[in-house]
């Protein structure tokens, strides 16, 4: 059997890891968190060929890091990282999708 967590996920996480808090939506539980945030940029047409840029950021990280499943919305605080030209952001989870292999995939909204 593969040992996904510690080949693939573990290294994944280390090379491109980027650190998140993670808090749930009645508050009980905050775990920090190691994973890699991406802001998926996509063009899409909305009408007559129109086209429209709008980002689904997204963060993805190893199953076993949350001592809860992952729900609909919690709350993940992203700092800025060194550097880059995003400032701090607190996200609402919109969507939960776990892989099968250890590895949750968390799309996200920016909170209000």
């Amino acid at each position: 059997m593969i040992d996904w967590d510690s080949l693939l996920l573990a290294p994944v996480e280390g090379i491109f890891g980027q650190s998140a808090t993670y808090s749930t939506a009645d508050g009980t539980v905050t775990a920090a968190l190691n994973g890699v945030f991406d802001e998926a940029v996509n063009d899409i047409d909305v009408m007559d060929g129109l086209p429209v840029t709008t980002k689904r950021p997204c963060y993805g990280f190893r199953v076993s890091q949350l001592p809860v499943t992952a729900q609909q919305g919690d709350t993940l605080f992203v700092p800025a990282a060194p550097g880059a030209p995003l400032a701090d952001t607190t996200y609402v989870i919109r969507e939960v999708r776990i892989d099968g292999h250890g590895w949750c995939f968390l799309l996200l909204n920016v909170a209000a």
